[in-house]
This record gives structure tokens, C-alpha cells and sequence, in this order.
């Protein structure tokens, strides 16, 4: 695990670089127009996947991934999830006291990044946010997928949201969640707005023209995918 743990501090300095620089803090956590969109459009992909499965998160044990400052753990609570449900776990010490400032109610705790210190079988639903695309190796990535899947019920699902490629340093290489989970999937590309057909009432027989006119709507930076259930 030596070599984890290298690529782990890494991710570590990198998180305590953004988490104190102000110029990033005042554009993803300020009322500007990219953050704002980029909410609008997380919030549009959870509701969409998960909510074909749920439509509350009330009873559902709930593991966010690499928290961050406990974004969708806070948006959860407003889709009827109780404090007492909700874990969040960081390799930041710097983003995790970040968090916790933010989340007195909510479980929040500081990990090494490889083992998720929770019994088998805890969590009905887990999920990451950009927490993959800062992993440098897939043998990481692979190795975080057993934990989620360890922790995960028989059943349970995951949901993903992730940058199209790793960064900062493989930035042409694809990240696909089917690389790392085998099973069902269901997953789409999310840019910065709806696509144009999103936004226009559904007709029958205009399914050529939306999809020419999708194509002059902004580029998928992002994947959306819910994950299992778990077998």
C-alpha cells in the first residue's frame, strides 16, 4: 500500500493548495455563473438517475466519498435524508474541518484513502464526486471500488459524478465508470447547460431535429451514472 499512500499525500497537497486559494474558493463556492450552473445541472443528474429508483432519501444510509465541504451531503437533507444517515469521508484534513464548520449535524471523517472504516454491508447508497479524477492510478481507483462495493448493501447503488478524464496529469485519458464496476449501469454526459432539446416540450417526430440541435448546445465535460444494484 506504499505506493497509495504516495499518491494519496498528492492528493492531499493538491487539496490544501486549492483549499487556500481564494481566487478558486470566490468561483466554486460564490453565487458566480459556472458554480451556479454546475449545481443546477448536478442537481438535474440525481434527481434524474436516482430518482428512478427513489423518490425520497428518508431511511437511506448515504456514504459521499471524498466530501469535499459536504455539498451533496447538505443537498440530501433536502431530499428528506436525516443527519443521523449521512456519512461523509476525505483524505483532507483541510476539507474536512472545512465540512464539519459546515455540517455540525452530519458524520464527517478524515481517512487515510484506503480503507473506508465502516462494516460490510452499511450503506444503501454511496457516492463520489470528482474524488476518482484525482486519483493519479487505476489501481487506486480499483482498490477504492472494492471498499465502496464492501461497505455497500446487497441491493444499493452508487451514484457518480465525475470529470469526462483524469486529472491533472492524464487529462486525454477517458474515465469511465464501466472500467471500474460491473454492473448495470446507467450513465450520460452532462455539460455546463441542458442540452436544447431539454429545454423544449417533447413532440413525436422532432427526434432528428433535437439531436442536430443538440449538437449546437455546450460539450459534455462531466459523466452522470448510477451504478447497480448491487448483486
Amino acid at each position: 500500500m506504499t505506493a497509495f499512500r504516495d499518491e494519496i499525500a498528492f492528493i492531499r497537497s493538491n487539496s490544501a493548495r486549492y483549499a487556500s486559494d481564494p481566487e478558486f474558493h470566490a468561483e466554486w463556492f460564490g453565487l458566480t455563473e459556472r458554480s451556479v450552473n454546475l449545481r443546477a445541472q448536478q442537481m438535474r443528474a440525481f434527481g434524474t438517475l436516482v430518482g428512478s429508483v427513489t423518490k425520497t432519501l428518508a431511511g437511506w444510509r448515504i456514504l459521499d466519498v471524498g466530501c469535499g465541504s459536504g455539498f451533496w451531503l447538505r443537498a440530501f437533507l433536502e431530499f428528506d435524508a436525516l443527519p443521523k444517515d449521512l456519512v461523509g469521508i476525505d483524505v483532507s484534513d483541510a476539507r474536512i474541518e472545512f465540512a464539519r464548520a459546515k455540517n455540525p449535524l452530519i458524520t464527517l471523517l478524515h481517512t487515510d484513502g484506503i480503507t473506508i472504516p465502516f462494516d460490510d454491508a452499511s450503506f444503501n447508497l454511496v457516492m463520489q464526486s470528482v474524488a476518482f479524477s484525482t486519483m493519479r492510478s487505476a489501481a487506486l481507483r480499483s482498490h477504492v471500488v472494492s471498499e465502496i462495493s464492501r461497505v455497500l448493501k446487497p441491493g444499493g447503488f452508487v451514484f457518480w459524478w465525475d470529470h469526462y478524464a483524469i486529472a491533472p496529469t492524464n487529462a486525454d485519458t477517458a474515465l469511465r465508470p464501466a472500467d471500474y464496476f460491473d454492473w448495470p449501469i446507467r450513465e450520460f454526459g452532462v455539460g455546463e447547460l441542458p442540452r436544447p432539446s431539454e429545454c423544449l416540450r417533447s413532440s413525436d417526430g422532432l427526434g432528428p431535429f433535437l439531436v442536430g440541435l443538440d449538437r449546437l448546445g455546450h460539450r459534455a465535460t462531466h459523466t452522470a451514472a448510477l451504478i447497480g444494484p448491487k448483486p
